[in-house]
Formats: C-alpha cells, structure tokens, sequence
C-alpha cells in the first residue's frame, strides 16, 4: 500500500527546522494566500526549515504542505512541538500566510496513536479508530488543530488521514461507509454524542467539529489509487476499466462525506498520490520489477492516460476538487540523478509539468510534489552533497526507459538537480493561466487524446 511511514521523520525534519514565533503581537501577513476558488497551482512538502528555499526559488509557489503526525496520545505529537501546545500549526499557518502560501495539513495521526495493535496498518488503523480511549483523544486533537486554525482566521486545508479511508474501503467490501463500526459516540467525547458508531459518523464528527470550530478550513478526504483492489498507478492489465475502478472508491467516499452527511457539511477537497516513494527506489531497493515506472509515450501501461482516465471518472463522481499530493520529485533530466540514495529518477514530475491542462481538465487543481518517505529524492540540498552532476556520466535505467538520458548538467545544490525550481517556474512563466487562482480557471480546453510530454 502507500505506507506513510516517513511521516515521523517528514514531522521531525520540520520540527529540527527550528519553527519559531513569525513576529511581535500584532503580526498581519503581508500576503493573502490564494483563495482555492478555481485554477491551478503548485505546492511543495516544506517544513520550517525549508521555507527559505522556497521562497528564494523565484517560483509563485501557491501551497506548502507538512504532516501533522506522532499520534494523538503517545506525549510526542505535533501538538508539543511548540508551546503552547498545537502552537506549533499556528506558527507554520502565520508563516505560510506571510509568505502568500496556502497552508496544508496532512493530519496523519490514527496509525501512530497506541495503542495500534495488529500486524499490519490497516489492523492498526482499524482497531484504534474501534478504541473510545483513543478516540476520545484524537476528536480532542483534531479539536485543538481546528482551535489554531479558526486563530489564524485564513484559509487552510486539512487533509485528513491518508491510507485510512482506502483501508477503510476495503473492509467495506463494496459496502457503504454506514457498514463499517468507529467509534464516535462510543467515544464518549461530549462534541460527537448523537453520532453513529461508524465509519461513516466518524467523517461526520470530523466534519461537525470543522464545522463548530474552524468553518475556514476545507476539509479533505483522500482516494488512494489502490483502494478498489486495482491499484491504477501500478496496473499493467489492459482490461482493467479505470472508471469502473474509480466509481468504487467515489462511492465508497461519497458514503463517508463527500456526497452527503447527516451530521453537518462535507468534505470540501478530495487527495490523491500516485507513490510514496521515486519509481527508482522502488525498483533498485524494493525490487518491484519497474512496475513503478509509468510509460512516457503511453504505449504501454502503466501510464498517465490510464490515471488520467481514473481521475476524470473520480472528479465526475464526486464532484469536488483533486489535489495530487505527494508527487514524487526524482527526474530523468539532470546528472545529478543517479538512482542512489536521495537521488532516485522518476518520471511524474515531467510528465504532470508537460500536462498541466490535461490535469485541470480532469478535475486537479494543485500539484504538491514532496519525498514520501526515507531515501526518496528531494527538492532541497539534503544529502549535503553540493552540486553534483555525477562526474559527467549518464544513469542508464532500462526498467524506466532511459538510456542515458539524464544527460543535462545541473547548477544547482538541490538533489533533484534543481529541476522543480526551473521546471515548474517555466510552467507559470510559459501558461500564465496557472497563476489565476483567485478566479474560476481561464484554462484553454484540451482534446481528451492529447497528451504532451518533456523529451
């Protein structure tokens, strides 16, 4: 599955980052993030420490994301990362807004809380979210969370648990989200009474607590690609319907929030990720025989086309925004990516640059590229290593269809060679639309069978 399990050292590298108090009593942002009304951006994963690389980039950035994770009763959570507690998140919002970037939480908090018992995430999901103890303490959580933002009074989205929700579907078995039992009222906590014991009242506590305490925050669930049994982002089989296989998971989410709620609103924003880790990695480390590796001229599978096709069915079902998060940073451009640690090729970021109106007219409105987990590729100098442009000599991946290609020499200290700042910032310089968020999207249409893609 996408395990996320660099979560704790995602939320750990920004907490090192040394987040501190933006400004003295009285701070006003300079800058109005924009308003996610329409059009399309980017965003980064971007903890504190590593807002100053993104905002000396040179590229309008529109979003930064970072993990709120370290479970909900374990004394180590995102809330004491700061004091006072949860300050941590109002410090990253005011910073965020300073800077004129739309603030993201990822609340990943279920997995990590104890006591997590199973042998596997989807047992320790599960059988925490059937804990009252434990949920009592994460509406709790989720309540102070909503308390900062509701403080900070701007936008922000919370993306709320990615995994669960398909893990979730699964148990379902082609069920509705009102099949599967959480604890809600059972949790005893005094905002979800009345609330049933089910998954499905479990999206509604959420979205009730949004709702009482911070109305400015668009709540996000998240469609996992493999969900339906069938996972698109890695699916070989010609036969595989990608609707079919999206009209699954639309409606198992459309049961949990998104297209209705007895309990209050519903979800605003629906997540997706294609990996948790570069398509290199996981065929050089976890050997999983290139099946990783999307085809840039979608002669054979996997391929975007196929996920396209999966998104377009996923948007039409549900009708709410898509948000690609997690984007793998790994390229097959520069020298400097020579599938070893920390610097694994991939091809997504390419190809979602080449086909910015073939997203958008499939329902995404924001591309959030980030390192899911450990030894992933990342936008910033991690490695500590200074330019590298591995000697002058080419990396030759035949599983990802390149032979020695990666043959430009990068300037830049950044591990994936600087290519997300030079790349994405040609994207708005080239297609101007890109920058109209505050407005519904001025996207010139695109013929559904015409893909572009970086040579």
């Amino acid at each position: 599955m996408r395990a996320k399990a660099a979560a704790v050292i995602l939320a750990t590298a920004g907490l090192l980052g040394g987040l501190s108090q933006p400004a003295a009593a009285g701070f006003r942002p300079r800058l109005t993030p924009p308003a996610l009304t329409g059009g399309f951006g980017f965003g980064l994963a971007n903890g504190p420490g590593e807002i100053g690389w993104m905002t000396s980039s040179g590229v309008p950035w529109g979003y930064r994301y970072q993990y709120l994770a370290g479970g909900v009763n374990t004394g180590t959570g995102w809330e004491t990362w700061n004091n006072p507690p949860g300050q941590f998140a109002g410090y990253y919002l005011a910073n965020s807004a300073a800077n004129g970037y739309l603030p993201v939480f990822s609340y990943y908090e279920l997995l990590q809380s104890t006591p997590s018992s199973g042998t596997n995430e989807s047992d320790r999901d599960f059988n925490n979210l059937n804990n009252a103890t434990t949920m009592n303490a994460y509406y709790s959580n989720f309540v102070l969370l909503m308390h900062q933002a509701a403080s900070y009074g701007g936008q922000v989205i919370v993306h709320v648990e990615p995994d669960l929700w398909g893990y979730l579907e699964q148990r379902a078995a082609g069920g509705s989200a009102a099949t599967v039992p959480a604890k809600v009222k059972g949790s005893g906590y005094a905002d979800v009474a009345g609330i049933d014991d089910t998954v499905q009242g479990f999206a509604g506590a959420l979205l009730r607590l949004r709702d009482k305490y911070a109305p400015n925050v668009l709540l996000a669930t998240h469609a996992s690609s493999w969900a339906s049994g069938v996972d698109i982002a890695t699916n070989t089989w010609a036969a595989v319907n990608p609707a079919q296989e999206a009209d699954k998971v639309a409606a198992f989410l459309n049961s949990a929030g998104v297209a209705s709620n007895p309990w209050g609103s519903t979800f605003n924003l629906v997540f997706n990720d294609v990996a948790d880790h570069d398509a290199g990695w996981w065929e050089l480390v976890n050997h999983d025989g290139g099946a990783h590796w999307w085809d840039r001229t979608n002669a054979k599978l996997p391929n975007v086309n196929q996920w396209l096709a999966w998104m377009t069915e996923l948007h039409a079902r549900m009708a709410r925004p898509l948000i690609e998060w997690q984007v793998p940073v790994g390229n097959q451009f520069y020298l400097t990516e020579n599938n070893t640690d920390g610097q694994y090729q991939d091809k997504r970021a390419e190809i979602f640059l080449a086909n910015t109106a073939e997203l958008q007219a499939a329902g995404v409105q924001a591309v959030l590229f980030g390192a899911g987990n450990a030894g992933s590729t990342t936008y910033t100098n991690a490695k500590s290593d200074g330019v590298t442009n591995n000697s002058g000599v080419p990396t030759t991946d035949l599983a990802g269809g390149c032979n020695a290609c990666n043959t430009h020499e990068s300037a830049y200290a950044d591990d994936d060679g600087g290519f997300l700042r030079i790349f994405v910032g040609r994207s708005y310089a080239n297609r101007p639309w890109l920058l109209n968020r505050l407005a519904p999207s001025t996207a010139p249409p695109s013929p559904s069978n015409r893909r572009r893609f970086l040579g």
